[in-house]
């Protein structure tokens, strides 16, 4: 396996996980049986936080009426990271 398969099934593991983590601070914004303060919860956003924070710090929810739109825009980049592998 090269690198570049690597480095592909890395991103697409880090877009499933950002897709997790968007669908679990739903269920818990909405007053879900899902606790913070969970283990798995704590990890998924110990790994997902540190790539979605830059995008929240340029573009913080009060500014786009209180949509977290962080998770979209990192999932569009990190597309095209896996498009850009393809093509080299």
């Amino acid at each position: 396996m090269s690198l570049t398969h690597l480095i592909a099934l890395a991103v697409n593991l880090l877009i499933w996980l950002i897709i997790i983590e968007a669908i679990v601070a739903n269920i818990i914004h909405f007053g879900g049986r899902i606790s913070t303060h969970h283990p798995l919860v704590r990890l998924l956003r110990s790994i997902v936080d540190p790539v979605l924070n830059p995008v929240r710090r340029l573009l913080p929810p009060y500014k786009t009426g209180g949509w977290d739109l962080s998770p979209l825009i990192v999932i569009l980049l990190l597309n095209f990271v896996l498009r850009f592998l393809n093509f080299y």
